[in-house]
């Protein structure tokens, strides 16, 4: 199935973006992969690799909540009872997981702060702060996305 208008086309067909007024079209390279979405090798497979930058970045927000997490810590530092506060309906446990996970990924610090009661804060690194123009367009997209089908309900 082949949508070049919307941009969602694979294989051979050629892309097709608005930029403001202005219409981007990428042709396929000679190797049939479309450039504008694949314009290095390194994501030019036939199944999901880790070394695919489209499967890094989504690595990289998987997991529900995560997003919400890293929107939080984009306004900078911030404590476990803060990001608590912010999202009340996530549990410390889930909130923990996320937490651990986006520091083994290296896109936060965990820092323990001494003093009694115990105290940690969160911060992102340069890599987690990168993420911010994909969260913007991922909201964006959703965005554009909920109109077209006018699904509103976010499923």
């Amino acid at each position: 199935m082949s949508a070049p208008e919307s941009g969602f086309g694979h294989g051979t067909t050629q892309s097709v973006r608005r930029v403001g007024h202005q219409t981007v079209t990428h042709a396929p390279a000679p190797d049939g992969w479309d450039t504008g979405l694949v314009p290095d090798a390194r994501g030019r497979t036939t199944r999901p690799d880790p070394d695919c930058p489209v499967e890094t970045a989504l690595t990289a927000i998987a997991g529900r909540w995560t997003t919400l997490v890293l929107r939080e810590l984009m306004a900078g530092p911030a404590s476990f009872g803060a990001l608590r506060q912010r999202l009340p309906d996530l549990s410390a446990k889930v909130l923990t997981e996320r937490l651990r996970t986006l520091e083994g990924n290296g896109l936060l610090i965990h820092e323990r702060l001494p003093g009694f009661p115990a105290v940690s804060r969160y911060t992102l690194t340069g890599a987690g702060l990168a993420l911010r123009p994909l969260l913007t367009e991922l909201y964006r997209t959703g965005s554009a996305l909920q109109s077209l089908t006018g699904d509103t309900s976010g499923g």
